[in-house]
């Protein structure tokens, strides 16, 4: 298996100062878990490979330990940065963090309580096209009210491959306005633990319908660790299992490795 969404915290709070952001509690204080802590917990629940997603709540813009943990293991973890897209100079600050540190991915955080956000704003199109050019996968983080800003972006960067985190926190009971989307062939799904525990009994259908959808070549798992924390992390591997065992054997290893091959070729 591969895991496509976890998030790891430093031991060294000196080199990697912590820049918290009010977004979820302090987690990163609760149940940090280092690179080496989580490549331990993904052996003993039998996960290869893990991509380190920027843990924006913890050190918000400064990716550095996610940078140095990937490529001191890079045989276990890809990584992912995150930038504040709105600024100045965000595409050279992206160039940075994938030239010189050698990032595989960017994630837009444009989480939004209000009816829209910036993510569909001309001024950081620029962005996208950076990325296009980096040959970098794209990972967007909003919330399903804000999915139409989405499909906009998606339909100007066709060529784009954009995986949505955490499917934008669904309504499982009424997947429409997600699944909508599959329209759009150059968007994945990244089913998290967020979204399965949220589903409770109706995870699997959820999983199946995403799949039907999709295809499971556009669907994968990610378990969030160690910002979901309240089971151990095999545990979160058992909860994907039993969410996706509505598929056939083909599915779930396309779901659970090929997919997650396919866009993170560095973990091939």
């Amino acid at each position: 298996m591969i895991d496509t969404h976890t998030h790891v915290i430093a031991s060294d709070a000196q080199r990697y100062p912590l820049q918290p952001r009010s977004l979820s509690g302090p987690w990163y204080l609760e149940a940090p878990h280092t690179a080496e802590e989580l490549a331990a917990c993904m052996d003993a629940a039998g996960v290869a490979k893990a991509v380190l997603v920027q843990a924006v709540g913890a050190y918000s813009y400064d990716n550095a330990y996610a940078a140095d943990a990937a490529a001191a293991y890079p045989d276990r973890f890809a990584s992912a940065c995150c930038i504040d897209a709105t600024a100045a100079d965000a595409v050279a600050t992206l160039r940075f963090w994938v030239c010189e540190r050698g990032m595989h991915g960017v994630r837009l955080f444009a989480l939004s309580r209000e009816a829209s956000s910036w993510l569909d704003d001309a001024s950081t199109f620029p962005l996208w096209e950076e990325a296009a050019g980096l040959g970098i996968h794209v990972i967007v983080t909003v919330f399903a009210h804000q999915l139409g800003e989405l499909r906009r972006v998606l339909e100007r960067f066709p060529h784009v491959r954009v995986s949505l985190d955490h499917c934008a926190f669904p309504d499982a009971a009424r997947p429409a306005p997600l699944l909508e989307l599959a329209k759009a062939e150059n968007l994945l799904c990244k089913v998290s633990s967020v979204v399965l525990e949220a589903a409770g009994a109706r995870a699997e259908p959820f999983v199946t319908a995403l799949v039907e959808r999709f295809g499971a070549e556009r669907v994968m798992w990610g378990s969030d660790f160690c910002q979901t924390h309240d089971r151990p992390y095999g545990e979160l591997v058992a909860l994907a299992e039993r969410s996706f065992a509505g598929l056939s054997s083909a599915e779930r290893e396309r779901c659970f490795v090929a997919t997650p091959r396919s866009v993170w070729p560095s973990l091939r």
